[in-house]
């Protein structure tokens, strides 16, 4: 079984997208040596990330994330087990999505403490749905092996 984890956090306001590359290059190389996968959405200054692998090894990682200065705030939207992988081929893939200005730095965002949000959850029952956008962002991608997306009943 695999374990799948997702997470939203809010990324430091004013960060470079040099900085969001840095990011994605050592999680490439982290998860790639810890036998992990998934993708990393930005959306506006809020990532939101899905990890999935062994238990331990995404627990890691997840800790690992936690102290990163580089963005705070992080919730636990979804946690569940699976037959298979969503991303199977992608150690780390990437989307940066803007609905505001597409400048190329992330823009301020006033996340506060995503915890105490009235909101939070909301944003957890909709983590499917925002994952099922991940996956058909990683099926339009022609990726050998792309799993079918889930229909919903």
């Amino acid at each position: 079984m695999i374990y799948q984890l997702a997470y939203m956090s809010a990324a430091r306001p004013g960060m470079p997208d040099a900085e969001v590359h840095d990011i994605l290059r050592a999680s490439t190389a982290n998860n790639r040596r810890d036998g992990l996968s998934g993708m990393l959405l930005l959306v506006d200054g809020t990532f939101f990330q899905v990890l999935e692998g062994e238990k331990d090894k995404v627990e890691e990682a997840y800790r690992r994330i936690a102290k990163d200065a580089r963005h705070s705030a992080l919730l636990r939207v979804l946690e569940r087990t699976r037959d298979e992988r969503s991303f199977p081929d992608w150690t780390m893939g990437f989307e940066k999505v803007f609905h505001g200005d597409p400048g190329g730095d992330i823009m301020p965002v006033d996340a506060g403490d995503l915890t105490k949000n009235p909101n939070v959850e909301l944003l957890r029952k909709q983590a499917p749905e925002i994952l099922s956008f991940m996956r058909s962002l990683y099926a339009s991608r022609n990726m050998r092996g792309a799993p079918e997306l889930e229909r919903r009943a």
